[in-house]
């Protein structure tokens, strides 16, 4: 994912360059945790789909489903992500190798 940058110690994501995300939401002290959480996985979403079908991770998945209640009209969204992991659990296992 382009703009990301880690240091050793941190990895980070410009504000800008998650779509739906304000500086103000974003804040440490006064912002809203529910709207980061939901921007960047909407943003890992839309990278995800970026990627060619054959091209894609075999030990990850990302899928996104969407419903709307017919009653309220309230829209839900519900990202799923799905990895292979080692034996131990701790760690994501290897892609095989083509």
């Amino acid at each position: 994912m382009a703009s990301w940058s880690e240091n050793g110690t941190d990895v980070t994501f410009p504000i800008a360059s998650i779509p739906e995300l304000t500086a103000a939401e974003a804040d440490g002290a006064t912002g809203d945790m529910r709207k980061c959480i939901y921007a960047l996985l909407a943003k890992f979403y839309a990278f995800w789909l970026t990627i060619p079908v054959a091209d894609r991770p075999a030990m990850m998945t990302i899928y996104r489903s969407t419903s709307t209640n017919d009653v309220t009209g309230e829209i839900t969204q519900t990202f799923q992500f799905q990895f292979k992991v080692t034996h131990t659990g701790t760690e994501v296992a290897d892609e095989e190798s083509a």
